[in-house]
């Protein structure tokens, strides 16, 4: 666990005033219950509230339910240094039965310093059967103390034996442009980028980091290439790719990156196309060559090129190698 939010209340209540009630009023009453499901649309603000209810969980000299900040517990968690609190992420596509079974190993060795013990489950709708199964065996019996929070954007996927047995906690859709101002005005980057950015990485601090680096805005301008040689000189996609795309967007994870920009491309000129009044949010200097890019292009064509670029990720979740899930692609855009 790396540095924990900073959030307050007083923060969450001002986008989220139900949920802050809800949580207000469980630790008020002291009536926490054993097992929360939070669910919205942005993980990261997901998390930092599970990281907020835990550390107003945890702190020594709360006023009411905000953490002082400033007690030894509130600057464990800071720094990500409390034992009783844990988080659990993906490793890889999902998460499997053997990290929850150490989870809850590391619960009953660990033993709570306090009287209670907080555990976050990242994109919990990636549990495998069987780790869900294994958490659901801790649900039934999960002993004094213990909390478990799900942070998912897709609850539906949980199983409905999950569900039954969680508070669930729906969040309101964030404002994803207000984060990208606040984001841009930290990084000193344009709005355009920093939205970029806040799409393709689910976590704030990941996507700080990739305004800190030359290979993101390089990114950017080599998806814009990537619809220049599509729409202009289709037939030359393939030593794009070769000569510049795979140069640059190197294994895997970078590929991904690279596939889901396109793929933001995509989502834009499929509204441009069947709305007449649409101003593209994402790319935004790049009108011109939406307006090129959808001109002789049906709308099914658009939506065969995002199907396309969906297949080529999972491709690469399947573990397919990058340089020929990315040629299979070119070929993809080029039949149309």
């Amino acid at each position: 666990m790396g540095m924990v939010t900073h959030m307050r209340f007083q923060e969450l209540t001002e986008s989220q005033k139900v949920v802050a009630k809800v949580i207000e009023n469980s630790i008020a009453a002291q009536k926490i219950g054993h097992a929360y499901i939070f669910s919205g649309d942005y993980e990261p603000y997901l998390i930092e509230t599970a990281q907020l209810f835990a550390k107003a969980l945890f702190c020594e000299m709360p006023s009411g339910a905000e953490p002082c900040g400033v007690c030894r517990n509130c600057k464990r968690m800071d720094s990500g240094n409390i034992v009783d609190y844990m988080e659990v992420e993906p490793d890889g596509a999902s998460i499997k039965k053997e990290q929850i079974q150490q989870l809850l190993s590391d619960l009953s060795l660990r033993g709570a310093e306090g009287d209670r013990q907080v555990y976050v489950i990242h994109q919990a709708h990636k549990m495998t059967t069987q780790a869900a199964n294994s958490l659901l065996k801790f649900f039934e019996e999960p002993g004094v103390g213990k909390l478990a929070i799900l942070v998912t954007t897709q609850p539906q996927l949980l199983l409905p034996t999950i569900r039954s047995r969680a508070q669930h906690l729906v969040f309101r859709p964030i404002d994803r442009v207000h984060l990208a101002e606040k984001l841009a005005e930290e990084m000193q980057c344009t709005n355009d980028l920093a939205r970029l950015a806040l799409t393709v990485y689910p976590k704030w601090d990941d996507a700080r980091e990739a305004l800190h680096n030359d290979w993101f805005v390089q990114a950017y301008g080599l998806v814009v290439q990537l619809v220049e040689v599509l729409t202009k000189r289709p037939q030359e996609l393939l030593l794009f790719a070769q000569e510049k795309w795979l140069g640059h967007f190197k294994g895997r994870n970078e590929l991904r990156v690279g596939l889901e920009l396109f793929e933001s491309w995509l989502e834009e000129a499929l509204h441009f196309k069947v709305r007449t009044d649409y101003v593209p949010e994402l790319f935004t200097k790049e009108q011109s060559l939406y307006t090129a890019f959808v001109n002789d292009r049906p709308v099914h064509k658009i939506v065969h090129a995002i199907e396309f670029v969906h297949e080529a990720i999972r491709r690469l979740e399947a573990n397919v190698n990058p340089q020929l899930t990315f040629e299979r692609l070119t070929f993809d855009l080029q039949k149309g």
